[in-house]
């Protein structure tokens, strides 16, 4: 199957983001989330149903969903990585992927632009089969951003040619009109006036930003982010998230993989907690990481919101 050669990564010519933290926007969020939540048995057993990631689609902003995903299985050899997943995300919504290192987050996404094959399960991504044999990838691919934990830029180019070199050679616009496009978004990310430096001339959150820049460049439908703030020194980090906080603002849909609690509780519709490979309890974001129904996750957030307290054994 082709990928593009306009980018580093087959998915990299498409990603976006936004923190920050509202309380406003948040508590608005959470209204439009509604009430239910959703929690499977025990982190290692059954994924959750069917209706029930329907039904947190539906507490998204949009009815239609930008995202469908049905009992999918990924395995490395004889490890089992995604263990029957079911979910979805309606246009317009912001989900939080958030687990223990290992739980499938990030291989999940991946298998969303086929950046992974899955092994079993289907796929719906934008209007697009994604698990179908005849899919169009590069078509697929042209609708969804993705921003990883590494930048993945040309260092060899400037930061202005970064983002238009994928809109030329992929969605075929003029060198003028990609330009204008391109320096709209790069002041969208506050780095218009490094437009002619090369990446390596940029700190790391700089060069997280011009990811995100090249992203929306794009056009895309849909934004993955993979960690985007793991790689990046704790001043840069806000820089990062106030541009995915604004991006969720404007109305983009995303599914977003991280660590960072106050940027899910805050800005996300809906948080998703994963652990050995299933799906263990979602909903409202402010609820899940609140107040959570599931041992294992009560478990992992104690751990991620309190790191320095230490279990002692009684």
């Amino acid at each position: 199957m082709s990928t593009s050669a306009a980018s580093p990564d087959p998915a990299s010519s498409h990603p976006s983001a936004s923190p920050g933290a509202d309380p406003a926007r948040g508590s608005q969020r959470d209204a439009a989330s509604g009430p239910g939540r959703s929690a499977a048995p025990s982190p290692g057993a059954s994924r959750v149903s069917s209706d029930d990631a329907a039904a947190a689609s539906d507490r998204g902003r949009s009815g239609s969903a930008a995202v469908h995903v049905r009992d999918l299985h990924k395995s490395y050899g004889d490890l089992e990585v995604l263990r029957g997943i079911d979910l979805d995300v309606a246009k317009g919504e912001v989900v939080c992927l958030i687990g223990p290192s290992g739980s499938g987050k990030s291989t999940l996404l991946r298998c969303l632009n086929l950046l992974e094959s899955p092994q079993s399960g289907t796929i719906s991504v934008g209007g697009f089969t994604v698990t179908d044999p005849d899919l169009d990838v590069d078509a697929m691919r042209r609708r969804v951003g993705m921003v990883f934990q590494q930048f993945n830029l040309f260092p060899h180019l400037s930061v202005l040619e970064n983002c238009t070199v994928s809109q030329v050679k992929v969605l075929k616009r003029s060198k003028d009109e990609a330009k204008r496009i391109a320096l709209a978004n790069l002041e969208r990310v506050g780095l218009e006036a490094k437009a002619g430096q090369r990446p390596t001339q940029l700190s790391g959150g700089q060069q997280q930003r011009v990811a995100i820049a090249r992203a929306l460049s794009m056009d895309p439908d849909l934004m993955l982010f993979d960690e985007p703030t793991s790689a990046l020194d704790p001043e840069t980090v806000g820089d990062v998230l106030a541009i995915m906080r604004q991006l969720a603002d404007d109305g983009m849909t995303m599914l977003v993989v991280t660590h960072e609690m106050s940027f899910a509780r805050d800005v996300a519709d809906r948080v998703v907690f994963m652990d050995g490979g299933v799906v263990v309890e979602q909903g409202p974001a402010r609820e899940v990481i609140g107040s959570p129904q599931h041992e294992r996750t009560r478990t992992f957030l104690s751990r991620v919101l309190n790191p320095t307290t230490v279990d002692t054994p009684e």
